[in-house]
């Protein structure tokens, strides 16, 4: 493994070998995401409908829950409660924005928030900061993402290492499965989350994201495909 003299191993670092989404998340990167989802919010409502929107959520997560109950359940299962929580809020979203200015622009509002917030929790789900003090940042990233995903009942994978492109071939994702037992549509925003959150670690660890298809874009296993910076090829798309 990657070393240096100021941590030793990569299995060192706190949260090693944790299953995604652990969320070792500082109170301060807690409340960003919460900004981040307030402040688009506003924007898109303005301020007299989203006043009217926070006033009536309880009303409105009641038949939410109770339509969705199944695909609530599985999230709460397998990523936590704060995870069914926000899932929660985020159906309520989207079926409102829908309503008033149709799902390609609900949708539009999700994936632009979750996009937003991918920019600094993907630092904190890498620990990207840590990584980047090691001598070989990319083979430390590789190291850390292999811990991570190894045995993951939620994305079930196979992962192959070919120097100097590391490649994780998911064949079922959880994300698609709680989409389909409430909005189909949102299964893709695990996905673009994905596409900015890696972008905005690459420098730190040495690393450039690729990804061709993907489950809930192109019905096909999802090829993240991590490259040691320099080394992708020019026609390899991101999905």
């Amino acid at each position: 493994m990657p070393a240096d003299s100021r941590h030793g191993e990569v299995s060192d670092l706190p949260h090693y070998g944790e299953h995604f989404p652990f969320l070792p998340w500082s109170t301060t990167t807690k409340l960003r995401v919460a900004w981040v989802f307030t402040r688009r919010l506003r924007a898109e409502l303005g301020w007299g409908r989203f006043i009217g929107f926070w006033l009536r959520l309880p009303v409105a997560a009641i038949p939410a829950v109770r339509s969705y109950r199944a695909g609530f359940s599985l999230m709460g299962r397998n990523f936590g409660v704060l995870a069914e929580m926000e899932w929660i809020l985020l159906v309520i979203i989207y079926h409102d924005l829908a309503a008033r200015s149709g799902k390609d622009r609900a949708y539009r509002f999700a994936k632009e928030a979750i996009q937003d917030g991918s920019r600094f929790m993907m630092n904190e789900f890498y620990q990207a900061d840590e990584l980047a003090r090691f001598d070989d940042p990319f083979e430390a990233f590789w190291s850390y993402h292999k811990a991570m995903f190894a045995d993951d009942p939620n994305y079930p994978n196979e992962l192959i290492d070919e120097g100097d492109l590391k490649t994780m071939i998911v064949h079922q994702c959880r994300n698609c499965q709680v989409a389909a037992l409430t909005v189909p549509e949102l299964a893709a925003l695990g996905c673009d989350h994905d596409i900015t959150g890696y972008r905005a670690i690459q420098d730190k660890v040495g690393m450039e994201f690729r990804r061709p298809v993907t489950l809930a874009k192109d019905g096909q296993p999802c090829r993240f495909m991590f490259y040691r910076q320099g080394t992708v090829p020019d026609d390899i798309a991101i999905h």
